[in-house]
């Protein structure tokens, strides 16, 4: 029997990106409630490395490893990041239709002038959540493998994985779909009643802006598809479970 899990075949660059852009921001930022949140999921690492190194060596994966809180951590680092796209996609709908001023934009989304601001860090901290889930889900999917009999299907367990996969992809794209969005927007400088005519500070403000926006949404993916590795498994007549290399699917 054999059971096929696709995960992000970029999962770990992707982690190991955010967390090196994540303690840039945080340099700057000097957020506790931030430094907490990344500290979090990058104690997660030590428990997802273990139980990938037990895998590979055709072992079990059991409590010890820390798997399940590492799980629990990375869960609530997910939901902490759809309650904030959550927000930001409330905010972005609250805007006026046209050219939005500088002001208001930043009114509505706090940091965003700044490019190690609030805003990047709380997006840094999501990508890498989403990056350490699909690695978790792999392992959950061996995990449970191991401890279901010969016979199992293993069909309800693995819609799960798959409905769980779903949603951290919708979350995905759904950070994506919000930047993709913002970065298109059109700005404009606030008008007043002392004149019509821009300063030079305020046009190079105004441009930078511009350009902030435009580089949110550089590189961004909004199919859902990607490249994907299966992971099969198979047990053996005596029980045993084997874990075949990793291949592109």
């Amino acid at each position: 029997m054999a059971v096929a899990v696709g995960v992000s075949a970029h999962a770990e660059r992707e982690r190991q990106e955010a967390i090196g852009r994540i303690a840039d921001l945080l340099k700057q930022l000097h957020e506790d409630k931030l430094e907490l949140e990344r500290s979090e999921l990058d104690g997660c690492r030590d428990a997802i490395d273990k139980a990938t190194s037990i895998l590979l060596d055709k072992g079990r994966v059991g409590l010890s490893l820390g798997l399940d809180s590492a799980s629990f951590a990375i869960s609530k680092a997910i939901q902490r990041g759809q309650r904030r796209l959550e927000k930001w996609q409330e905010a972005l709908a609250s805007l006026p239709d046209g050219p939005v001023d500088v002001k208001t934009l930043t009114e509505a989304f706090p940091g965003i002038e700044d490019e190690g601001g609030v805003l990047q860090a709380h997006l840094e901290i999501a990508r890498l959540a989403i990056a350490l889930k699909r690695r978790v889900i792999v392992l959950q999917a061996v995990e449970h493998a191991q401890d279901e009999g010969a016979e199992n299907p293993f069909e309800n367990f693995v819609a799960e994985l798959n409905a769980d996969d779903h949603r951290v992809s919708e979350l995905e794209q759904g950070i994506n779909s919000f930047l993709l969005r913002l970065s298109t927007l059109e700005l404009k400088r606030r008008r007043g009643l002392r004149n019509l005519m821009f300063t030079q500070v305020e046009v190079d403000h105004l441009l930078k802006m511009v350009y902030r926006l435009q580089a949110l949404g550089d590189g961004l993916r909004l199919s859902s598809s990607r490249t994907d590795v299966a992971i099969d498994m198979e047990r053996s007549a005596d029980g045993s479970l084997v874990v075949f290399p990793a291949a592109i699917a």
